[in-house]
């Protein structure tokens, strides 16, 4: 028995074996199976991960198409405008030579036509000066004072002599004293050798006379009086002035008046200011060399700048101002700016107000004042012209005169 059941076991053991034999072998088919399933289910699983890549990949490639074709679109618009900005530079350009040559072509008109302007207004203020108003420099004759004093007193030095020579030969110029060489036996006459000033400027004859005159009643029977001609002079000297200005386009800084009464002291001296200065302006108008003028010689700076040997007369446009020959100015006759007149009508008159250097500063129309003078009033400047008046001679003649020599010459102008 024994041995039954060891074969048996033996054989159980056999058949086992076998039957995990044919298990394992079964299982590796299974198992094979299954690696094949898990590799296919893998390869599905990636097929469909790849699908799915390839279709965003595929969306993303038409959002990149549509992209680029906007872009291209775009690129296409942006070139187009490129060539129409193109367009319009180039025709900017174009129009920009052609506004530059007009412009260079207007500025060459412009300067022709301001040449042209400056030769007529030169024609016209030397026809003026050589017809009407002529300027010429006239030897007076008259003796050096040192020479009369070396005579009059024969124990004077030389030394003495000189000293006045040199004296006479100075001015007090910009607070200091400067040679003067025309301050000589010349002077400067104006409408005719007869009517001359004194080439240093020096017009005292007038107000003597004026003083004179106070206190001297009756008539002046003396026809060669120097205040007729200083008056005479300085009244020609300024319708000279006044028609320069009008033909020079140039307005005066000063506004006054010679064709009137006895002036005193106080007002002559402001008058022959007030001429200066507006020849000292036209001079700087019109370029006159600095050096040639002098703030005290009236007609020899009107001389200089009438003269033909000035280049620049009858420009138009603007200028400088000297400051020094202008600060030069306070300087003549000082000592009569305290003066007052015994009679006591001193005041400023409306006819000598000054218009200001600074003539260009408009106020604004809000704040401005009715003028109180009429209009007859101011058109006695450019007629410059008064009634005679019996009390005095020399201003009844030269109204007269002035008058008369306005009313021609613009008539004269007028005809041509």
């Amino acid at each position: 028995r024994f041995l039954d059941k060891k074969e048996r076991l033996k054989h159980l053991k056999t058949k086992q074996s076998e039957f995990q034999n044919h298990v394992l072998k079964a299982m590796e088919g299974k198992r094979i199976t299954d690696q094949l399933r898990w590799k296919i289910m893998s390869c599905k699983m990636r097929i469909e991960q790849l699908k799915q890549t390839i279709c965003k990949e595929n969306d993303e490639m038409t959002r990149s198409s549509e992209g680029l074709l906007r872009i291209k679109d775009e690129n296409q618009k942006l070139y187009r405008r490129a060539q129409r900005h193109q367009e319009k530079k180039e025709k900017i350009q174009r129009h920009n030579r052609k506004l530059g040559d007009l412009v260079e072509k207007k500025n060459y008109d412009l300067r022709s036509q301001h040449e042209h302007l400056a030769n007529l207004r030169r024609s016209h203020i030397l026809e003026l000066t050589s017809v009407i108003f002529p300027i010429e420099e006239v030897k007076t004759g008259m003796r050096d004072p040192a020479d009369v004093s070396s005579e009059s007193d024969n124990a004077m030095t030389s030394s003495t002599v000189s000293k006045l020579a040199e004296a006479r030969r100075t001015t007090y110029l910009s607070g200091r004293w400067v040679c003067d060489d025309h301050n000589g036996d010349t002077s400067i006459s104006i409408a005719g050798p007869w009517i001359s000033l004194p080439n240093n400027g020096d017009y005292s004859a007038y107000y003597n006379w004026v003083e004179e005159k106070k206190t001297t009643q009756g008539p002046d029977m003396e026809h060669n009086n120097p205040a007729y001609t200083i008056s005479a002079a300085l009244c020609y000297a300024t319708q000279l002035v006044n028609i320069l200005s009008h033909i020079l386009d140039v307005n005066l800084p000063k506004k006054f008046e010679f064709c009137s009464e006895n002036l005193s002291r106080r007002k002559f001296t402001r008058a022959v200011k007030k001429l200066n200065a507006n020849i000292l302006y036209l001079c700087f108008s019109q370029h006159v060399n600095l050096d040639l003028l002098h703030p005290l010689h009236t007609l020899r700076n009107l001389m200089y700048l009438v003269s033909p040997d000035t280049e620049n007369l009858g420009r138009s446009g603007p200028f400088e101002i000297s400051a020094d020959l202008e600060d030069s100015m306070e300087f003549v006759d000082p000592g009569a700016a305290g003066e007052t007149d015994e009679s006591g009508d001193e005041h400023v008159s409306d006819e000598e107000t000054d218009l200001g250097t600074d003539w260009e500063n408009l106020p604004s129309p809000r704040f401005c004042d009715i003028p109180s003078q009429p209009v007859e009033m101011l058109q006695s400047q450019s007629t410059q012209a008064s009634p005679p008046i019996a009390s005095s001679s020399a201003g009844g003649m030269i109204s007269s005169a002035a008058a008369s020599v306005t009313s021609w010459f613009k008539a004269y102008t007028g005809h041509r």
